[in-house]
């Protein structure tokens, strides 16, 4: 039985290769993959690039969202998917290792909405 109305999961990837960081074209395509890979459903999507280098890039979804906050000059990058649907953590790990040369990533996962699935059973 689901316990939460959907998982937020964020992973900090370290000693990534500054160049995969460094402009959209890289970072959209590994956000796109991370799509692809949990079959989630694209709704649009927008990206910033800072100068001279790093990117903020967001992935609108039906099931909610995947973001990405890079810091090229420290070797560093933020992603984080909410999702209303349950998705392996550990595939999106090794596809960030693998796509930004990482050798390091700290996962953290929130369950958003207990308190709703708790209310819901005491009512019934």
């Amino acid at each position: 039985m689901k316990t939460s109305l959907g998982t937020h999961i964020t992973w900090d990837v370290y000693n990534c290769n500054a160049d995969t960081l460094s402009f959209i074209p890289t970072v959209k395509t590994v956000l796109n993959a991370i799509v692809e890979e949990l079959q989630l459903t694209k709704v649009n999507e927008s990206y910033k690039q800072f100068e001279p280098i790093g990117v903020t890039g967001f992935i609108l979804l039906e099931e909610s969202h995947v973001s990405i906050h890079s810091w090229p000059e420290h070797q560093f990058a933020a992603v984080d998917i909410f999702s209303c649907r349950p998705f392996d953590a550990k595939k999106i790990q090794e596809l960030l290792m693998k796509s930004f040369s990482s050798d390091k990533v700290v996962i953290k996962q929130i369950e958003r909405g207990e308190a709703i699935s708790i209310i819901s059973e005491d009512l019934i």
